[in-house]
């Protein structure tokens, strides 16, 4: 039987370690971020990359998801549900398009460092980009055959 006093001190060693590693990389992480960011000041190349990446970040994440949505929405059974879920992304992707088109020119034109400048960061064009993906997900759900249960579907 082992010592259980050997086994605690390992549990104790191991969380003290495990611990000490998490404060060393939070803080490798804060130093390398610190250095990446003072790398914006002094060349001027990384500060457009770094702003071009701020700028499509929004918009193509969220282009993706309505592309993800359009494409499962092809394989809805409710014809009605499928036609406003069209009509709906198709709406939304396209004026993520044309927010996207607006920021790139004023980022081109202005040069702003603000996001609050810029279309794409608007909270309630956000908010209801994310609410629609929640309602149209709710909609298509609501719109489809009950699943059996696996009780049920495994004794036919």
């Amino acid at each position: 039987m082992e010592d259980t006093l050997s086994k605690y001190l390992r549990i104790i060693g191991n969380v003290l370690l495990a611990f000490f590693i998490f404060l060393i990389a939070a803080l490798g992480f804060l130093i390398l971020s610190k250095l990446l960011f003072g790398l914006l000041d002094n060349i001027s190349w990384f500060s457009f990359l770094y702003m071009s990446l701020i700028l499509l970040l929004p918009s193509m994440f969220f282009i993706t998801v309505f592309l993800i949505y359009f494409k499962r929405t092809i394989k809805h059974r409710s014809v009605v549900v499928r036609w406003l879920s069209y009509a709906i992304f198709s709406f939304i992707i396209i004026s993520w398009m044309v927010f996207l088109f607006e920021d790139v020119r004023t980022y081109i034109n202005y040069y702003y460092t603000d996001i609050g400048k810029y279309n794409s960061y608007n909270m309630l064009f956000l908010a209801s980009n994310v609410a629609t993906i929640f309602i149209v997900g709710i909609i298509q759900a609501l719109s489809t055959e009950k699943e059996k249960d696996w009780l049920d579907k495994y004794n036919d």
